[in-house]
């Protein structure tokens, strides 16, 4: 597709909202297969201007959806002030669907960075920083569901580590699925998928449910 010809003169000013703006829409409409030439050509200026703001593509991406890798997520610093309290699969829900909106940002953005050497959090880079957020969620995630064993919320031979894995290996799951399958028509909403998840995971481990609760579609 021909792209316009771009006028002659002093470059165009926008601002940096803006530009993050046009580029999110951008990658929620493309995904990591997105490229910065269509962020700057919506944005009505040149790809070096684009530079200028934000050295590399996964800088911007970071940017735009407002994700920093470096920084521990607020939904896993909750956990410990939840652990034991109020109900428990209405906890995991709530959970699984703020798991799943951080997972369907952070997960294209880590992809991006993780297939780029020369990205500033690559695999290789955040293993000399000893930063490896997953293991400290899956910890998070653990200690948890010991907590909640502990207050005997869970059945006795319920195993924290099994639990922990499981779940969020789920969510992962769907995350990667709703990147690779867009358009598939079978795949379940957020919520249907997280409920199903948490009634599996809660049945194995010996959790009833309560009467009349009501399927979601």
């Amino acid at each position: 597709m021909p792209q316009p010809a771009r006028r002659r003169g002093r470059p165009p000013v926008i601002a940096t909202e803006r530009v993050l703006s046009i580029a999110r829409e951008v990658f929620l409409e493309r995904g990591i297969r997105a490229t910065t030439s269509e962020v700057a050509l919506r944005a009505g200026i040149s790809e070096g201007t684009l530079f200028h703001r934000f050295a590399t593509k996964d800088a911007l991406f970071r940017a735009a959806m407002n994700f920093d890798p470096m920084v521990e997520p607020p939904v896993i610093a909750t956990l410990p002030k939840i652990a034991g309290q109020g109900d428990l699969r209405a906890n995991l829900v709530d959970l699984g669907m703020r798991m799943l909106e951080l997972g369907g940002v952070a997960l294209p953005v880590m992809m991006m960075a993780w297939s780029n050497p020369a990205s500033e959090y690559s695999l290789e880079k955040l293993a000399a920083r000893n930063v490896n957020r997953p293991k400290v969620i899956l910890q998070a995630l653990r200690a948890f569901f010991a907590t909640e064993r502990e207050h005997g919320r869970l059945g006795e031979h319920a195993d924290p580590d099994m639990l922990a894995r499981a779940f969020m290996g789920s969510l992962h799951h769907h995350c990667l699925q709703e990147i690779l399958f867009r358009d598939d028509p079978q795949r379940p909403s957020r919520e249907k998928y997280v409920r199903g998840i948490v009634d599996l995971l809660l049945d194995g481990a010996g959790v009833g449910r309560k009467r009349g609760a009501k399927d979601v579609r």
